[in-house]
């Protein structure tokens, strides 16, 4: 199964309804004509697709139940560009991948930049934002045998389709719809639907390039919201050249703050430099169901993080009277999380139309794509 940076990154995320943004470039003109082919055939297809090179622009549209986040964005300035942006509404991200090399993916905003990059000869990536001048440097573990980062290290349509075929052909009817275009692509529509109840996913139909197989677009489905896609991610122009050398590195700016995370680090920081308080490497476990329905226990992650989401009041109280936010940002945070958290015997839960995750007081996450019901019968045991 492929191991993915972004589980690390966003371990209760992922991942992204269309605000006058066109996914699908050319889709109300006729269907391209193609070489008919099975559902079987299509989904080998993409899983044995050789990994290539491209580059191109991506339009990531979310509506996963998520509160209005603009008082947030407005708080942090953003206009500028944040992960933030992804959880609600569409964005443009643009991204480039090299297996060979590494992974690049920048979200522009009016006034800043958000960057992420993965490198597959140095193992590590960082995540960076202009707005506050701060990257987050993650460093593979001493020893660690990966020889390099996955595609799907960035926000396409191949993360969705990565995720949504490994380990699931067992569990899963596939089928071929109706043949479209793609950011000028001619490309097969595979639909996967699990066969059995109890997951959150109700379908996902995937955009596949029938040249290169490559997933050009993924809309996926919740049972929540059945009549229109809760994550919607599609190129909107893709280029097969491989994409040069230099946008797989990353230097952090003089003076930025970096925060190194990964047991790979040196113990002393550079000036300017710091490593984050309880940051160990994070450990992730599949301890209930499987495929569409597995729950996973995640553990090692930051106390500073899984305290926030166990007790929003406190650590963002802190950082209120703190940071140079002072006492508004302290109740926008906390009332923004407050709306989503919900105080259940075994910890702090959280729901959207896709996923769900537990907070535990130890610290502890458990995420799946199912009901909070779920995850407490998981958290209980494996208390």
């Amino acid at each position: 199964m492929r191991t993915s940076i972004k589980a690390w990154l966003v371990p209760v995320a992922a991942a992204a309804v269309v605000a006058g943004a066109v996914l699908w470039p050319g889709r109300a003109g006729a269907e391209p004509p193609l070489p008919p082919i099975t559902a079987q055939d299509l989904a080998a297809n993409v899983a044995g697709a050789p990994a290539i090179a491209f580059s191109g622009t991506v339009s990531v549209t979310t509506d996963i139940g998520l509160p209005d986040l603009s008082p947030l964005t407005n708080l942090l300035g953003m206009q500028a560009a944040n992960w933030t942006s992804l959880l609600a509404g569409t964005t443009t991200v643009k991204v480039w991948v090299d297996p060979a090399a590494g992974a690049r993916a920048e979200i522009d905003g009016a006034t800043s930049a958000y960057v992420a990059v993965a490198n597959a000869t140095s193992k590590d990536a960082w995540i960076y934002s202009s707005a506050t001048n701060q990257a987050t440097h993650l460093v593979a573990p001493a020893g660690d045998g990966s020889s390099r980062p996955p595609a799907d290290a960035v926000p396409t349509p191949q993360t969705v389709a990565n995720d949504a075929l490994d380990a699931l052909s067992p569990s899963t009817e596939f089928a071929v719809s109706t043949n479209t275009i793609v950011a000028g692509r001619p490309a097969y529509t595979l639909t996967l639907t699990p066969r059995t109840a109890g997951s959150l996913i109700a379908s996902v139909d995937l955009a596949v390039d029938a040249s290169t197989w490559l997933p050009l677009a993924a809309d996926v489905y919740s049972t929540q919201l059945p009549d229109n896609p809760a994550l919607r991610i599609a190129f909107t122009s893709i280029s097969y050249a491989t994409p040069r050398a230099s946008l797989f590195s990353f230097t952090a700016p003089d003076g930025a703050t970096v925060t190194t995370m990964g047991s790979g680090s040196s113990g002393a920081a550079p000036s300017g430099q710091a490593d984050r308080p309880g940051a160990g490497q994070p450990s992730a476990k599949v301890v209930a169901g499987e495929a569409w329905t597995a729950v996973v226990e995640l553990s090692g992650l930051p106390a500073d993080q899984t305290g926030a989401l166990t007790d929003p009041a406190g650590p963002l109280d802190s950082y209120g009277h703190g940071g140079r936010h002072g006492n508004n940002s302290t109740s926008t945070v906390a009332g923004l999380v407050g709306q989503l958290a919900q105080q259940v015997p075994e910890g702090t839960a959280y729901s959207t139309y896709l996923f769900s995750a537990l907070v535990t007081p130890d610290g502890r996450v458990f995420a799946g794509a199912v009901p909070i019901s779920d995850l407490q019968a998981a958290a209980r045991a494996n208390a």
